[in-house]
């Protein structure tokens, strides 16, 4: 005895599509304010922006330290196992691109933004949210080496760039 599938009485689908807009109501509301706040963030001259994201990727430096040394199964105590580590991760996140050690520098060219926000969907790439992937390079490739670490971004895919390209200079 087989059961034909029936497709849903438009009333349930009409309900089903209202709890739908209900459930993503506060994440909606959360990325439009979000996408608000980048634009004005925009306004600002370079530095001043660079000023107001850059401290917003230190929780992320965290967490992308913390994923390393799971991955390693380490503390992370150098430069080298840290790119290890951010490789391995990116690798099993699928994300193309890797960093790569250049003499006195590590390049890293990404096909896609690595942002979990912006991967996750909660939050509208905007050219001001590479300056929080900047900091949060600069944080943790600063706090292995016991040193300030400058990171460059040479292009960016939210910038309008087919690339994130940037350079850690050691």
């Amino acid at each position: 005895m087989s059961r034909e599938k029936h497709a849903p009485h438009p009333r349930v689908k009409k309900f089903i599509a209202r709890i739908e807009a209900i459930m993503n109501l506060p994440i909606n509301k959360n990325k439009n304010w979000i996408s608000q706040l980048h634009h004005s963030i925009d306004q600002l001259d370079e530095n001043q922006k660079a000023a107001v994201m850059k401290p917003a990727g230190k929780a992320c430096a965290a967490d992308i330290m913390a994923l390393c040394e799971r991955h390693l199964s380490k503390k992370v105590s150098t430069i080298d196992e840290l790119v290890e580590g951010w490789n391995i991760i990116r690798g099993k996140a699928g994300l193309n691109g890797r960093w790569e050690f250049e003499e006195n520098t590590i390049r890293g060219i990404f096909r896609e933004c690595g942002c979990p926000l912006v991967r996750s969907g909660l939050i509208i790439l905007h050219s001001v949210q590479c300056y929080c992937s900047q900091g949060m390079m600069e944080t943790i490739f600063s706090e292995v080496a016991q040193r300030p670490i400058a990171v460059e971004i040479k292009q960016a895919i939210g910038r309008g760039d087919a690339v994130c390209h940037f350079v850690v200079k050691l």
